[in-house]
């Protein structure tokens, strides 16, 4: 066989073994279209009280927006942020601050500041309480612009549309996407009616309500992450039930390399040397300022670290000065706002511990428990 012919050959082989792979995550991806599935599980979530997300869990902007509108006459705070914040459940705050978790999956301090203002703005006679996370350690707080506009009325969440060709390819052949098809051929293989569970698949909605480990119950209505628990608790908490958690055994080596040189969070301190952004910090006093205005008190922290990381990265040749430097800006400026930015950073003080968190910076409820506590003491909530 000639080399061109060898080549002909195992090129011919991938692609036999890749069409029905393209074919079958493309028609997956189809009924996502097919199906407005964030007004369907917010549906779901708002009758049941379970636990559910529309994919893909990595963009929870219309889901919990139209969750904000229907819990809207139940609560009088908001939790905002990003992943590091979602671990926030209602129950960690006082009985009297009724709260939705609306932090979204790499949502910046930008655009959560247009998010706070519309908020005031809109639904200041519900909300009197606003929680917000002032990120240094996923570069956050570094970034300028202005703020992002944000309309978080349900009519404006739009159905879904259909993505480019190419873009489905890309998504249809990417690594989770396979892992997740040859998981639900295993199970379409051991069924006893296989056709009904393939139609299931791959044309309904979502799949058959089922209980979690934690109480309650659960209804995924995407075929990643099913049956795991995985997605939001109806007061806007992830779960982060599909993520590992940090084990006592595999902690010091997390530590270590969070704390190194080349980490992200001494990048995120290089980026301006540690210097928080001007215009970002008169961003949030304008903010600040119009909620005052309304009687609505903020709640600002800097989000918890994995115990030991902020105390390494302070004592550090590379990063302490100028963690030292965010610090205190941040504390000159809530001075002068006479307010104050609550540092939850060395979560150990406030009896935090590695196997509460699943990486460096994102703590679980467990540890938000704690940290709520002593944030929100009776001493501090008072108006």
């Amino acid at each position: 066989m000639s080399p061109r012919a060898y080549i002909a050959w195992v090129v011919g082989g991938c692609l036999a073994l890749l069409a029905p792979v393209l074919i079958l995550n493309l028609m997956l991806l189809a009924n996502d279209q097919r199906h407005d599935k964030n007004r369907l599980a917010s549906r779901w979530q708002q009758e049941s009280g379970g636990v559910t997300y529309a994919p893909p869990i990595t963009s929870n902007r219309a889901f919990k927006t139209l969750r904000l509108a229907d819990r809207l006459p139940e609560i009088n705070t908001l939790v905002f942020g990003s992943s590091t914040a979602m671990s926030i459940t209602a129950d960690a705050l006082p009985p009297e601050l009724r709260a939705y978790n609306f932090a979204q999956s790499g949502n910046p301090l930008l655009s959560v500041i247009g998010e706070a203002t519309y908020v005031i703005t809109h639904f200041g006679d519900h909300v009197r309480w606003l929680v917000i996370p002032v990120d240094w350690s996923i570069g956050f707080v570094y970034q300028s612009g202005a703020p992002y506009s944000a309309d978080l009325s349900p009519g404006k969440v739009a159905p879904p549309s259909a993505l480019p060709l190419a873009t489905r390819m890309r998504e249809a052949l990417s690594l989770p996407r396979i892992s997740t098809l040859v998981g639900i051929l295993r199970e379409i293989a051991v069924a006893k009616d296989r056709a009904a569970l393939a139609r299931h698949f791959f044309t309904d909605a979502a799949g058959d309500p089922y209980p979690c480990a934690e109480g309650g119950t659960a209804r995924d209505f995407d075929v990643t992450f099913r049956g795991q628990c995985a997605g939001f608790r109806a007061d806007g908490s992830a779960t982060f039930a599909d993520q590992k958690r940090i084990s006592a055994v595999t902690a010091a080596g997390v530590i270590a390399q969070a704390a190194s040189a080349s980490s992200q969070y001494a990048r995120a301190l290089d980026r301006t040397a540690g210097q928080p952004d001007a215009e970002l910090l008169n961003h949030l006093s304008a903010l600040l300022k119009q909620a005052r205005a309304q009687g609505i008190r903020v709640v600002f922290y800097l989000p918890p670290l994995i115990p030991g990381l902020d105390a390494r990265l302070a004592a550090s040749a590379h990063s302490g000065e100028k963690l030292r430097r965010t610090k205190a800006v941040l504390a000159q400026w809530a001075k002068q706002q006479q307010t104050v930015i609550f540092d939850a950073g060395a979560s150990e003080q406030y009896g935090c511990t590695a196997t509460e968190f699943i990486d460096a910076h994102h703590a679980l409820p467990v540890c938000y428990r704690k940290i709520m506590a002593r944030l929100l003491a009776p001493e501090r909530s008072t108006p």
